[in-house]
């Protein structure tokens, strides 16, 4: 079936026969990372059957594949279509902070298309940054920061980002991707999803330092599956006063209740548990 008024084309169906053909290479010649998923899965869902198990991975890679297409069309798409493929929920409660003249740090995780939130400038009139540790390879570095800075987010270092916070007489949003395994293996833990599980704490201590806004978001699929919708959330408007965890804690546990709802979204390819506790 072949939706009309942009949602569905004939350019979209070829680009889905391509992901169903990425899915087929992916998922059952190479299996890729297939014994990497099984595994966090099933110590992710403990209670499911194997069958069950085995469905969700299904789900995973066919999400995966359209995935793969979704983030390199974004690459590519005119400014002029974004709106028609992103849409944003309770978008009113950034605007409100930076009208109060805060800073605000929104935390998200590797589930639905994390790479919507490059489009975030142009929705809003104020400077949004990505928060990112920078590639080795010095070509690759700068093709990743020209290709999300695209439609104006700036792309900020993560050993910068306390400095440029601390100065910046502009109030901004500075997006912090905050579900990846510690590189030092990290101190502080968390139960996330049955397992304990070591995380970052670097979006908490710098909104702690400097009292930022700290907010959530999550990234589904749209009803007609076509576009993808953002929708924020508010973690703490008072982050000096939090206790040390605090704010980490929430964002696992709302990055985990979305997880169980449609599990299928998440990164499970990402070697999440590497280290051990």
């Amino acid at each position: 079936m072949k939706y009309q008024n942009g949602i569905y084309t004939e350019e979209t169906a070829q680009k889905s026969g391509v992901a169903w053909i990425f899915y087929f290479l992916l998922y059952r010649v190479m299996r890729y990372r297939y014994a990497e998923v099984i595994q966090n899965l099933s110590r992710s869902f403990p209670d499911k059957s194997y069958g069950e198990i085995k469905n969700i991975a299904t789900q995973f890679y066919r999400h995966f594949s359209r995935l793969f297409m979704e983030i390199l069309e974004l690459f590519t798409i005119p400014e002029a279509r974004i709106k028609k493929r992103v849409v944003l929920h309770q978008a009113a409660l950034l605007d409100a902070c930076h009208a109060r003249g805060r800073n605000i740090i929104i935390m998200l995780g590797h589930y639905g298309n994390w790479e919507c939130v490059t489009m975030l400038p142009a929705f809003f009139s104020f400077d949004i940054y990505g928060v990112y540790k920078p590639l080795h390879n010095g070509f690759f570095n700068r093709l990743m920061k020209k290709i999300r800075g695209r439609f104006g987010l700036k792309m900020l270092p993560v050993e910068e980002a306390p400095k440029h916070l601390l100065k910046s007489r502009k109030p901004g949003a500075y997006i912090f991707i905050s579900d990846q395994s510690p590189a030092n293996g990290g101190k502080y833990i968390v139960n996330f999803l049955n397992q304990p599980t070591r995380v970052i704490t670097g979006a908490e201590r710098l909104a702690r330092a400097t009292d930022a806004v700290v907010v959530y978001a999550v990234i589904n699929r749209s009803a007609t599956g076509r576009r993808w919708e953002i929708t924020f959330s508010l973690i703490t408007d008072d982050a000096a006063t939090t206790r040390s965890g605090e704010i980490t804690s929430r964002f696992n546990q709302q990055l985990e209740q979305d997880i169980r709802k449609s599990p299928a979204y998440w990164l499970w390819t990402h070697r999440r548990w590497k280290t051990q506790v």
